[in-house]
């Protein structure tokens, strides 16, 4: 007898594919999509009573463990189950679904911000300063990415304070130069559509976006530019979704453990990569096979992957997000002293914070 479930992943190939081509002979979920937005836009909480699973991402974790719309994964899979999956994944991917003492999530998809570019118009840029001396370049800075770039650049991976005071006014002084040389006409576009429009020739480098291994057959990818010369390397901040399960789904729980079972199997991860999925498995970004079919861009993107930035995760840190990136989109756009800019940046954050 087969179990039925369902489960909600997001609208691109990258997202679903992998999810509807994966079969278990006693599972099936019927999975439906929602668009890349709907990871902030639309709180969990409304969505668990009609899923089962959850494709998620981190930073939404407060809200939906203060709302009880996911379960910790130590109430549905076994102490083995998850100290071998968890041998298995990306590092940070595994630590970013941690939260109080808990895991919220299996990291089943793994992203940071990267370079991309045109390998026949452009070379990759190594810092930031080499950015300057680039054209055709374009920013990502549509929705939270403008904060997601200083995060990336500049968070401050202490947890103390969010942002690394200097390497955070270095990073806007930057970002500031670069957008005013900049396309802006892409102001509007998420790490999809400036992944679409390099593919179409009307640009030639992202310095700093979510990479999408789906577009190796055009594009290319290189590690994150470096802020200062003296960085060991560049950083972007975490990215990548994670399969929560729901309260919907305790009665189900053998048919869960089942499914996932097959479905993070590393001989699955790997052959799901064939179809555009973008794995969390630590084999898979370090397959050969896998890197040569998808144009590199695996092994020029993994180590920026390992020191990604990983974002606060508290009940209210979705919102303020937004504001961070608002914030940071009419910094470069004006004259601001950017000092005292990150000084209020910092004061906000910490009231929010602390509640």
């Amino acid at each position: 007898m087969t179990v039925a479930l369902r489960g909600l992943t997001w609208d691109h190939p990258r997202g679903y594919r992998p999810l509807e081509v994966f079969s278990h002979p006693e599972v099936k979920v019927e999975w439906d999509r929602q668009p890349l937005s709907g990871f902030e836009s639309t709180p969990l909480v409304k969505l668990a009573g009609q899923y089962d699973l959850l494709v998620i991402d981190h930073p939404g974790l407060g809200a939906a463990i203060e709302a009880g719309a996911v379960l910790p994964v130590e109430d549905v899979f076994s102490p083995d189950d998850l100290a071998l999956w968890e041998s298995r994944a990306v590092p940070p991917t595994w630590s970013s679904y941690q939260v109080e003492g808990h895991g919220w999530a299996l990291p089943l998809d793994a992203a940071t911000q990267t370079c991309v570019y045109r390998p026949d118009l452009a070379t990759p840029p190594a810092a930031w300063s080499d950015v300057l001396r680039l054209s055709g370049v374009v920013l990502c800075v549509a929705g939270p990415h403008a904060g997601l770039m200083v995060l990336g650049l500049a968070g401050d991976r202490s947890g103390h304070t969010l942002l690394d005071r200097q390497r955070a006014v270095a990073a806007l002084e930057l970002l500031r130069a670069v957008w005013r040389r900049s396309d802006q006409s892409a102001a509007d576009l998420d790490p999809i559509g400036i992944h679409e429009l390099l593919v179409a020739g009307e640009a030639e480098c992202c310095p700093l976006v979510y990479s999408y291994a789906y577009y190796g057959h055009t594009l290319a990818w290189s590690a994150a530019p470096r802020l200062f010369a003296q960085d060991s390397s560049g950083n972007g901040t975490l990215g990548g979704t994670g399969l929560a399960v729901t309260p919907r789904a305790y009665s189900k729980v053998l048919a869960v453990t089942k499914y996932v079972r097959g479905l993070l199997d590393v001989q699955t991860q790997l052959e799901l990569s064939a179809v555009g999925g973008q794995s969390a498995t630590t084999a898979v970004w370090e397959s050969p096979k896998v890197d040569q079919a998808w144009n590199g861009h695996y092994s020029a993107t993994l180590e920026t992957v390992r020191t990604s930035y990983v974002r606060p995760r508290f009940d209210g840190w979705i919102g303020f997000q937004d504001e961070l990136s608002e914030r940071v989109r009419e910094l470069l756009g004006n004259d601001d002293d950017l000092s005292a800019a990150v000084d209020r940046i910092e004061d906000d954050f910490k009231k929010v914070r602390n509640g």
